[in-house]
């Protein structure tokens, strides 16, 4: 826990300096609180009640994550019938793109990435142990490479020890908003800054307009999956970490987000364990370095001179308090639409939408499905 004071001074930093870096960068201008204790500073950072070793219920199913098996149109068809035919669809949204999992068969070990979940943190560190130490790499599943070791997908499942990572559905939610807005190239016209507010309504507006205008996937992102980058950096993580039931878990260890450090380092720890009596190398215990924390961490970072604040868990807190500011700015509404969007997310994970006290600001605009965006009312359910 950082000490109030430290808070603060870091804080006045931001505050002094975030206007330049914001006018800079062609990004919209965020109002910092003043006190890290309020309603939703305590909302983004609420943790999953579900951590560390939990008990695999059975594997996750394999067209969820081999490509040969994946359905490719599945999503395309749901985005189809609800936004372009207009069709009153109420079925919830498949999944827009496979699960990004990771094997090292050495250590009999499977990763499954979860976006903005911390998950390329946790990548690259056994990226950079593997630069030594060949057999730490985590390589992208291979059917091939399972099959050669006399595998399938479920004896694999089965035998490996899975590990996944979980965030603040608030905080994953806001920062998807920001990824996927801070890395279009075009920022103007069709493609300029959508309001938090209606992007709580649809979280899935920014891939559909990415895509619609092509504002993001184009010249930003390539490869097979640039059309869903705007898609699965926002979608629930539970298809990725469920059983065939969709009520199992499907990994035997969570890191939660908030508390990377201290999960990361218990789980080298029993990764150790279950080498031993092998002729493996010790996974060595050490400071995790944060990857991908935004360009308003890395600014304020920088800024700081990269204290020894930055030991801890701070972009975690610095990215935390920033997408509390935008619940605030929008109020209790964003945070039911959130809830009920990542709300089999929230069930798995046994978190709750934390109570509104008294006095708590309700968000603007008016209750419902049609919003004012760009100066034309659009029904966005």
């Amino acid at each position: 826990m950082w000490h109030s004071s430290l808070w603060q001074l870091l804080l006045s930093i931001i505050s002094a300096f975030l206007t330049t870096i914001s006018a800079s960068k062609g990004l919209p201008p965020i109002d910092l609180p003043q006190s890290p204790s309020d309603y939703y500073s305590d909302l983004v950072t609420v943790s999953s009640k579900v951590y560390g070793e939990v008990k695999k219920s059975g594997p996750l199913p394999a067209e969820r994550y081999d490509e040969k098996l994946f359905n490719q149109s599945a999503f395309r068809d749901w985005l189809l019938l609800k936004v372009v035919y207009r069709e009153n669809v109420t079925v919830p949204a498949p999944m827009s793109y496979r699960c990004g999992v990771f094997v090292n068969h050495d250590y009999k070990l499977i990763f499954i990435r979860n976006r903005k979940a911390a998950s390329t943190t946790v990548l690259d560190t056994f990226k950079t142990a593997c630069k030594s130490q060949k057999v730490m790499c985590m390589k992208p599943f291979s059917e091939e490479e399972m099959e050669a070791r006399g595998l399938t997908h479920d004896t694999m499942w089965n035998s490996y020890y899975v590990i996944s990572s979980t965030r603040n559905p608030w905080a994953r939610a806001a920062s998807g908003y920001d990824y996927a807005q801070d890395r279009w190239p075009v920022k103007t016209g069709v493609c300029g800054v959508v309001p938090f507010r209606q992007f709580c309504t649809n979280p899935y507006l920014l891939g559909t307009m990415g895509n619609m205008f092509r504002c993001g996937a184009e010249g930003s992102f390539r490869g097979d999956d640039s059309w869903a980058y705007d898609f699965y950096h926002v979608e629930p993580a539970h298809h990725c970490m469920t059983d065939a039931s969709g009520a199992g878990l499907a990994v035997d260890f969570l890191i939660r987000y908030e508390h990377l450090h201290e999960d990361f380092t218990a789980l080298v720890d029993i990764i150790n364990e279950r080498r031993k009596g092998t002729s493996l190398p010790e996974l060595k215990k050490g400071r995790i370095r944060w990857r991908k924390q935004g360009v308003y961490v890395q600014a304020t970072r920088n800024l700081t001179g990269g204290v020894s604040m930055w030991r801890e868990d701070a972009a975690a807190l610095v990215s935390s308090d920033r997408h509390a500011v935008r619940y605030r700015g929008c109020g209790v509404e964003c945070v039911n639409d959130i809830a009920k969007f990542f709300a089999a997310d929230m069930q798995l994970m046994k978190i709750e939408t934390p109570p509104a006290v008294g006095g708590e600001r309700r968000g603007g605009g008016r209750k419902g499905h049609n919003r004012t965006f760009g100066g034309i009312e659009r029904d966005m359910g």
